[in-house]
């Protein structure tokens, strides 16, 4: 039986570059941002779902959802931001559940999602690995990432649950405040004590 891994963060503190070494492993990730923009892909009842609750203005030209344009509406307005949760969810998880399931074969199989805790996804992990970095670190990375300003970079830090509740909530903590290196290290000494391989 597959031991299922959830691994999270708060945005911006390192997640993906754990779960890329994970990947690099051998370890098949589930990736729950790939899957949302799935389920949210032009002509999916996903999209029809969002469309019927925040109308057709949020759509492109194209018909593609206008991912800037919902992020704006969403992380200025905490209701709103729930309203999109309850929307899509069914979709999500319904997905993350039969991706894990064709994966049954794997000892180890990880499930990539920052909003883990958030969302209840941890109901579907046997252990829950948490990336974590400074507030100051997690801030300047989002801002340059995502070419944000301060106050939007607070507003999408504040629409996850703070890191250090995460981390109290998680069974072991990567700390990437550091070089890649002393992450990759942590990673490499965690996978050392699963005992699945």
């Amino acid at each position: 039986m597959s031991k299922i891994v959830g691994l999270t963060g708060g945005i911006a503190t390192g997640k993906s570059l754990v779960s890329s070494f994970l990947n690099q492993q051998g370890i098949p990730i589930v990736d729950a941002d790939q899957i949302t923009r799935q389920v949210e892909a032009k002509d999916t009842l996903g999209l029809d779902a969002i469309v019927t609750e925040f109308g057709v203005s949020i759509l492109q030209s194209d018909g593609q959802l206008n991912r800037q344009l919902l992020g704006q509406i969403v992380f200025s307005d905490v209701e709103k931001l729930r309203l999109l949760v309850r929307t899509i969810d069914p979709f999500i998880r319904n997905q993350i559940t039969k991706e894990i399931r064709n994966l049954a074969s794997h000892p180890l199989i990880v499930l990539d999602s920052p909003t883990l805790f958030e969302n209840g996804y941890q109901q579907l992990v046997d252990e829950v690995l948490m990336v974590s970095c400074t507030a100051n670190i997690q801030l300047q990375r989002l801002m340059s990432r995502n070419q944000l300003s301060i106050t939007q970079a607070n507003q999408r830090i504040k629409a996850q649950w703070p890191i250090e509740i995460k981390q109290l909530l998680a069974d072991y903590v990567i700390y990437n405040s550091d070089t890649k290196d002393k992450t990759y290290q942590q990673v490499v000494g965690w996978l050392n004590k699963q005992q699945v391989f």
